[in-house]
């Protein structure tokens, strides 16, 4: 891939937070940016989300490294309140006037042999094309058409069945039976919703998974214990495992998992996930912690959610649903739940139909498997930000958005085509090896986020050791690395950084 004159026109396709870092990177390297946005307001999945979501992070997690959190973000930071400060961020790097609202996608066309890629998009009943010298997929994992499996026997249901997305009030399920399917985070969240004012709130989900607290035993942050080197040395071998991580997984193997069962058995204590002899519903994973805690369902419950499990405000019941009667709902092992409202926590579609037709083979059940989870060694001059799902993820967006932009301003080379083929196929198998099936595999960093962007820093020829000070050498292995730590980056890469607001 050639580098992009300055002034060449970019079409970067939605403005969620990745959009707007990509937008926000771009234009200070001088290229031409358009964002099309197929909603009315920027912000992707914060402008749709559900009653009582917000992040499950502290706040210091959730943030772009150039960009301070306003006074009123505090942790586990409320959706309104993200909302606002991507708004914020985008009026400060004059995005706005960049964004085509209520703008649809409708295909991608053209970009062979280096030609101009076409978009042809829809608008208040119009359809138009336009061409680009660049494109930028920033639409995330999934679309905004929620994703409703369908049961035998719903068409004759008495009562409503909705999607968590549409759960905007918990005034909707008041002195309702309510039965909430999942257990991710969006379930445990409308779950705790109904408790507070239904007359009964039951959650069906097929296994439980592993809790990520946010504190551990109470005390510690989990970012100390998950967010920094020692750990992400300690979970399953990276794809392009360092020496380190190699003698670890090698000679200290047994120490190793001797670590995560130590780790199982904290959560348990301090959760009361065992079945205390069968005297009450046993919530212990039957997946190991280091394989679960990369599934798609990894949460950090909020703090009563499981004391709500544990009392009855919500009834734990463990199956699926087999099918739907007058007013209940049938498990597969025969269960008859009374219900008036059924929330489905089942996530969203993917939506992927507007790509050129050289990727569409490439999308498969797991996602789309990507060079550095960016490019794809088929399609020239055109990229995903946002594919990648990390624990820190405006984090990610912002330093996958440096990365794209050293590339296109030759601060930075590519591969050859098949040395980058052979890195896609060994991530694919690796990820398959390692990660838990999902429709979003493809994209799931979680717990190897460090390793990434370690990756991406080394790309363009950073030093990916991001600590200062006399206690450097100590901080690199216990100390979490945080959105701040890559603050001077952004100055030194030319892409001025803003101190106050």
């Amino acid at each position: 891939m050639t580098a992009l004159p300055g002034g060449a026109r970019v079409a970067i396709i939605g403005a969620g937070a990745a959009g707007l870092a990509t937008a926000r990177t771009l234009l200070a390297q001088g290229f031409d940016c358009t964002l099309f946005e197929r909603a009315t307001r920027l912000g992707g999945v914060w402008t749709i989300g559900y009653a009582n979501f917000g992040t499950q992070v502290q706040r210091e997690l959730y943030a772009f490294p150039d960009f301070p959190l306003p006074p009123e973000a505090t942790d586990f930071t409320a959706g309104e309140v993200v909302q606002r400060y991507l708004e914020a961020y985008a009026r400060h790097f004059a995005i706005l006037p960049r964004i085509r609202f209520a703008t649809r996608v409708a295909a991608i066309t053209g970009g062979a042999d280096n030609a101009p890629w076409h978009l042809h998009t829809e608008h208040d009943g119009d359809t138009a094309e336009e061409a680009f010298d660049f494109v930028v997929v920033c639409v995330g994992l999934y679309s905004n058409v929620p994703h409703m499996p369908t049961f035998a026997g719903q068409a004759g249901f008495k009562g409503e069945i909705l999607h968590v997305s549409g759960v905007a009030d918990r005034a909707q399920l008041a002195g309702k039976r309510v039965v909430v399917v999942g257990f991710g985070k969006s379930a445990s969240d409308c779950a705790l919703e109904s408790a507070a004012v239904a007359a009964r709130t039951s959650l069906v989900y097929r296994r439980v998974h592993w809790p990520v607290p946010p504190y551990l035993l109470g005390i510690l942050p989990f970012k100390w214990a998950m967010l920094n080197r020692l750990s992400s040395t300690l979970v399953p071998p990276y794809y392009q495992p360092s020496p380190l991580q190699r003698a670890v997984h090698g000679i200290g193997r047994p120490l190793v998992w001797l670590w995560w069962r130590i780790v199982e058995r904290l959560l348990m204590a301090q959760y009361g996930l065992s079945s205390r002899g069968g005297i009450r519903p046993n919530l212990v994973p039957g997946h190991p912690i280091e394989l679960d805690g990369f599934g798609e369902a990894v949460m950090l419950p909020r703090p009563s959610f499981y004391p709500a499990l544990r009392t009855g405000a919500i009834e734990p019941v463990q199956g699926s649903i087999a099918n739907f009667e007058d007013h209940a709902v049938r498990l597969d092992g025969g269960r008859l739940i009374e219900a008036d409202i059924v929330v489905l926590a089942t996530g969203w579609e993917s939506d992927y139909g507007f790509l050129p037709t050289v990727l569409r083979p490439h999308v498969v059940d797991d996602g789309i498997f990507l060079y550095r989870q960016i490019l794809h060694p088929d399609a020239s001059r055109l990229a995903f930000i946002g594919h990648a799902a990390s624990i820190s993820s405006l984090l990610t967006y912002s330093l996958q958005a440096a990365w794209l932009a050293t590339l296109l301003t030759g601060r930075h080379k590519l591969p050859e085509t098949a040395a980058m083929r052979a890195d896609v196929a060994a991530l694919t198998a690796w990820k398959r090896r390692t990660i838990p099936a999902g429709r979003g595999r493809s994209a799931r960093l979680l717990l190897y986020m460090q390793h990434y962007h370690d990756q991406l820093l080394t790309d363009m020829g950073i030093d990916p050791w991001r600590k200062r000070g006399v206690f450097a050498p100590f901080k690199e292995v216990f100390a979490p690395y945080e959105p701040g730590d890559y603050q001077d980056l952004f100055a030194g890469l030319g892409i001025a950084g803003a101190a106050s607001r």
